[in-house]
């Protein structure tokens, strides 16, 4: 009998295959790596485009909803008030309203006449009022005409025949004389702030007093 010929298992299996399934895997993994590189460099170019013709890149890219980030989500957002307010209640922060003349008549002065307040009151009233209405109210500060200055028209605080204002209405022309009536006059109440105002009208009667010779303009602690 003739012996019949053996093959080996290893000719029954050969590797050349399991080589050309792993290169084809690797030739694929190359083209996603290299698309992938491609779509991030259009990208760059993109938003370098973007932003040379001032656009915020960021904001184009948070436009886009590919990712989901944390950047949009149910919270208090900054600065925002997590409980409204009762009715009626005024925030701490809020602005002030603005006043207007017969407001502005209405108000009560809280600020008693001391030495304290005048002091306070002719300080600021020197800072601010004495260039146009002059050191004792009578309008002749350094800016105005009848003080050698540009501007005419500053009245006089002190003249007895003028109308007698109240001392809300003087509060509201430091405040924002504009809404006042007077166009020429302009606003201090970014400037001039809280019970300063207060002491300033007050100062302002007390020159109204001195003009009459019922009373001394200058107040200092000694």
């Amino acid at each position: 009998m003739r012996a019949s010929p053996t093959i080996s298992s290893a000719s029954s299996c050969p590797a050349a295959p399991t080589r050309s399934r792993k290169s084809s895997r690797c030739c694929a993994l190359r083209v996603r790596r290299k698309c992938a590189v491609g779509r991030l460099r259009a990208a760059v170019a993109a938003l370098a485009a973007l932003a040379a013709l001032g656009c915020n890149p960021d904001t184009v890219v948070h436009k886009v909803g590919w990712f989901a980030t944390m950047r949009h989500q149910r919270n208090i957002k900054p600065y925002a008030r997590p409980i409204p307010p009762v009715v009626g209640a005024v925030p701490v922060s809020g602005a002030e309203l603005p006043l207007t003349r017969e407001t502005a008549d209405r108000l009560t002065n809280p600020r008693t006449r001391t030495a304290e307040s005048l002091n306070r009151g002719q300080w600021v009233y020197q800072t601010y009022c004495l260039v146009c209405h002059g050191e004792r109210g009578q309008g002749n500060g350094p800016v105005s005409l009848a003080g050698g200055g540009p501007f005419p028209g500053i009245p006089s605080l002190v003249d007895p025949t003028r109308p007698r204002m109240t001392d809300g209405a003087i509060y509201g022309m430091i405040v924002e004389a504009q809404r006042m009536g007077r166009g020429l006059m302009p606003r201090y109440g970014d400037k001039i702030h809280g019970t300063d105002r207060w002491d300033v009208v007050n100062y302002v009667r007390s020159l109204q007093l001195n003009a009459r010779g019922g009373g001394a303009t200058e107040h200092r602690d000694d």
